[in-house]
């Protein structure tokens, strides 16, 4: 069935704060409570034993080679490949795990990867995939190319960079610098203040940090917000060696947000101004390069794009894809597509943005071979979505693409976090 959309500046039910397994978990325990009090009986109250949570057939992420090459993964170590020939027609590829897979991507040389929970990679060459070695058994959330290489990263501060065959492990020390003076602030690190680094673009690693003057306990979004990660450029003068391994940049624009957390990024080595940060708030940043910085990338500028893309400033903006004509394209946890045109600028009355409903659940990936080609995936059951762009009238076609998952046990995420390490309240 094919469906059509327009412009939509509604609201959708918000998914990934509070799941329906911690709902029906809380409706349960207040039922017991209730008939326990309404009791004659006078002896102990007698708690009921809380349900496992559900293991949803949900897909995480959709990428490809083109438009007859489509790789999609996603809970219980799912794997379907797509390849053109039946618009309905996805091969679940076994991939020996039961973890969610949380990421597939690649370079452009036709070699694919895919890496989730656990620490688990893989490697895709002509079709095939085989399993590498990671290194480490952290929950690992994204996959792609910073400053040419090639990297992975996930929980608790986890980067791993791909050598050869081989992935090994980054240097540890961070810089917080002054944005305008850039005298060093304070000094983290990556296993210690680092919760989740979610997404890789050629110029940043982006995620969340512990906010080092929080005062209290992190609790799920409690003392965080977002932030990239880059080379840091300071030299020491003796050994001429990088004085710090990185150096981080809070990224934010909610000033009613406690924290916000950078979950998305497009990515261009040779065009920059192709470059955007998505955050879990609803804001888009994008990132481009002032006259005074002499090429020098370390001195980028996050320009934040108004007004804020989701309504409801819970949800924020989950994966972006940038077409051949630099347009923007993102998803949302409102289950919303957003359109943007290059020239986009609100103040100035200059170039579109449109957003189109296309699910009541949460997306959390989008891909395009062509504009005829775009697909999405989120927490919907056992299906994702092929949708086209008419530029006659700006409006979005998609068909919602079933498949089949197969009837094996596995692990689902967990009923605190989402597959990108998000705590849900």
């Amino acid at each position: 069935m094919k469906f059509f959309a327009s412009a939509f500046s509604g609201t959708h039910a918000r998914w990934f704060r509070l799941s329906v397994a911690p709902i029906l978990l809380t409706c349960l325990l207040g039922l017991a409570l209730f008939s326990a009090g309404c009791s004659s009986d006078s002896g102990e109250i007698n708690f009921p034993t809380p349900p496992e949570p559900e293991q949803m057939n949900w897909i995480f992420d959709v990428y490809g080679t083109a438009a007859d090459d489509v790789y999609a993964c996603g809970n219980k170590g799912a794997m379907f490949h797509y390849d053109g020939n039946d618009s309905n027609a996805w091969t679940y590829m076994e991939m020996g795990a039961g973890t969610p897979i949380t990421t597939v991507w690649g370079p452009d040389d036709g070699t694919l990867y895919a890496a989730g929970h656990a620490g688990k990679l893989w490697q895709n060459i002509g079709g095939t995939w085989s399993s590498m070695s990671s290194g480490t058994s952290e929950d690992l959330f994204g996959l792609g190319m910073f400053d040419s290489t090639i990297h992975a990263v996930g929980k608790n501060g986890t980067v791993r960079r791909l050598n050869g065959n081989t992935w090994t492990g980054v240097g540890n020390e961070i810089v917080l610098r002054d944005a305008e003076s850039l005298i060093a602030q304070d000094t983290l690190y990556l296993q210690l203040d680092i919760p989740s680094v979610v997404t890789v673009s050629q110029y940043f690693l982006g995620g969340a940090y512990n906010l080092p003057d929080f005062e209290g306990e992190y609790i799920g979004l409690a003392g965080t917000d977002g932030m990239v990660l880059a080379f840091d450029a300071e030299i020491d003068s003796i050994t001429f060696e990088p004085v710090y391994d990185w150096r981080l940049r809070p990224v934010g624009n909610d000033q009613f947000s406690q924290s916000e957390w950078v979950t998305a990024a497009s990515s261009s080595a040779p065009i920059i101004e192709d470059n955007y940060l998505g955050t879990s708030e609803g804001w888009i940043f994008r990132i481009s390069q002032d006259d005074t910085s002499g090429g020098d990338t370390n001195n980028l500028v996050i320009v934040p794009m108004v007004p804020r893309v989701t309504s409801d400033s819970g949800s924020g903006i989950r994966d972006m894809w940038v077409d051949a004509n630099h347009n923007l394209y993102f998803v949302t946890d409102d289950g919303e597509m957003g359109f943007q045109t290059s020239n986009y600028k609100f103040n100035e009355g200059i170039g579109m943005r449109k957003l189109f409903p296309v699910t009541h659940a949460g997306l959390t990936s989008i891909w395009g071979a062509d504009t005829d080609h775009i697909f999405m995936s989120g927490f919907t059951e056992n299906s994702l979505i092929h949708a086209s762009m008419d530029f006659s009238d700006t409006s979005l076609v998609f068909t919602e693409v079933p498949l089949v998952f197969p009837n094996k046990g596995g692990q689902s995420i967990g009923m605190f976090e989402d597959h990108i390490g998000l705590p849900r309240y």
